[in-house]
């Protein structure tokens, strides 16, 4: 009995044992599961947006498509209203990057601020000047009131670039606030006209309202950056890793956005006010005419943008002239993710 009642003890000695061994090994793999793994390590990237448009559609399609997990960050495109409410909430520290372009990153180096382009995600004009039936050419502008969301933005840009290029004067330009406040004052009468970017030019086209400008007119008379990836100099200079896997996470999602046609329009539904089949349509080809497929920022877009703005007496005229246009932009990031191939092996 003694003999038997040793095996037992040994016996259960042995699977205690065991069992001990089994539950640290399951507790190892659920530690070290690299999906865990992926989860604890992938950083949070806040990225605040304006306007919400065909514009952004990447960064909507890179989060709807969990491109952003498998480049390993957390991005929460988030829409602030105003380009200086954007610039605001990047001065404070609440974002590093976001999802902007065009005069307020001027404006705001030339106050100062170290927020620059990082990359050119748009870099052309998307807005058509929207007008009355009864406005046919540019010419019938004089006298008329046309709306923009504020001066200094893209779209004051856009109508101030037309009426330069077609030599129009006499033209009053009033502030409306966004886009849908200016499709009201559109409907209402208090404007003429007024400065819109995708889907709302269409919409418009479609009731009846005459496409005075199209984006392709504004394009011949001078570069511009409508949207893009804008960084705190000083922060990504220290850690530019976030920014890289966000441009690589981009170009992945403008990639998408041609190869899938049905999956990107399920996104410009859920992120915009679209039903209409038709214009869903013409918003999805704009989509994959409209995007660059590296990103680098061009400096002759930079050039026109200041040179227009010290015409309008946005910004100063001396200072402009004193700083370098390298201050406004840095293209190291897109080269370096150019370098390693990534942009050759995505669009093969």
């Amino acid at each position: 009995m003694e003999t038997t009642h040793g095996l037992y003890s040994s016996g259960s000695i042995r699977c205690k044992t065991l069992r001990n061994v089994a539950f640290v090994v399951c507790l190892i793999l659920l530690l070290f599961d690299p999906s865990s793994l992926s989860a604890q390590a992938m950083k949070k990237v806040p990225l605040p947006f304006s306007p919400i448009g065909i514009n952004c559609l990447p960064w909507f399609v890179a989060k709807e498509a969990r491109i952003y997990e498998k480049n390993g960050i957390d991005v929460d495109p988030v829409f602030i209203g105003a380009s200086s409410a954007l610039i605001q909430s990047m001065l404070s520290g609440a974002a590093d990057m976001a999802g902007s372009g065009g005069p307020s990153i001027i404006s705001n180096v030339l106050q100062g601020g170290n927020i620059i382009h990082v990359t050119a995600m748009v870099p052309r004009f998307t807005q058509s000047i929207m007008v009355k039936p009864e406005i046919k050419k540019p010419e019938d502008m004089i006298g008329k009131k046309i709306g923009v969301s504020r001066l200094g933005t893209v779209t004051h840009f856009a109508l101030q670039t037309a009426l330069d290029g077609y030599g129009v004067k006499g033209v009053t330009i009033l502030q409306m606030g966004g886009q849908p406040e200016a499709v009201a004052g559109l409907v209402r009468g208090s404007v003429d006209g007024a400065v819109f970017s995708p889907p709302y030019n269409f919409q418009l086209k479609k009731q009846g309202y005459n496409e005075l400008v199209s984006p392709n007119e504004l394009q011949k008379f001078t570069a511009f950056i409508t949207n893009g990836i804008v960084a705190r100099r000083s922060v990504v200079e220290k850690d530019k890793d976030s920014l890289i896997r966000l441009i690589k996470s981009t170009a992945e999602g403008i990639k998408l956005i041609t190869t899938d046609r049905e999956f990107t329009k399920k996104v410009i539904t859920k992120w915009m006010p679209l039903k209409d089949p038709d214009l869903l349509e013409q918003v999805y080809r704009f989509a994959t005419e409209n995007y660059a497929r590296e990103g680098a920022v061009p400096e002759a877009a930079l050039s026109a943008m200041v040179k227009q703005m010290v015409q309008s007496n946005l910004i100063d005229a001396k200072l402009a002239a004193s700083t370098p246009l390298t201050a406004y932009y840095d293209n190291r990031y897109v080269e370096e993710v150019k370098r390693s191939g990534f942009f050759d092996q995505l669009w093969k």
